[in-house]
């Protein structure tokens, strides 16, 4: 019983270890995210809607009509997950630190496309990065360059904010 037990587990760790997911799996776990970020103080708003279609165009270089499929695939597994732990697992293991970082940022800019940060948002990104193992202090630079970026597009000037 106990080997048995121990091969099961084995075989899922190292299915974790070893099995690396498609692009299209970490697009639909990104735009998953997003799309509960952009909804997540219950209201998306039309510059949310606009900032999350332009983030996914530039970040997979997709098609107006790629877009559409993908954020619908991820609203469809939005609504089918308890929680973000199946989407952050997925980034997790498919992204290194400074993409997970930028993932963060992503998802500071989608919260603050209305020119506001609810506090439903401010937990959902803080939990996001903390299952993404983004450290508090990354997070917070994120949501800063996230909030310069969004000033110095309203002011029209090219923001040279990375993360």
């Amino acid at each position: 019983m106990l080997r048995k037990m121990e091969i099961f587990f084995n075989r899922i760790l190292n299915e974790g270890e070893n099995k690396k997911l498609d692009t299209h799996e970490v697009e639909i776990a990104s735009a998953a995210l997003l799309a509960h970020c952009a909804k997540a103080d219950g209201e998306q708003s039309a510059l949310e809607t606009a900032h999350l279609k332009a983030v996914l165009g530039e970040r997979f270089n997709l098609t107006p009509s790629e877009i559409d499929s993908v954020i619908e695939a991820a609203e469809a597994r939005v609504r089918d997950a308890i929680d973000l732990h199946r989407f952050t697992r997925v980034l997790h293991r498919n992204l290194d630190r400074d993409a997970r970082i930028h993932m963060v940022q992503l998802l500071w800019e989608i919260a603050d496309a209305d020119g506001r940060i609810d506090s439903d948002e401010r937990r959902m990104v803080s939990l996001t990065a903390q299952l993404l193992d983004v450290e508090v202090h990354d997070a917070v630079a994120a949501r800063h360059a996230a909030q310069g970026k969004r000033r110095d597009k309203a002011a029209g000037i090219g923001s040279s904010a990375k993360v």
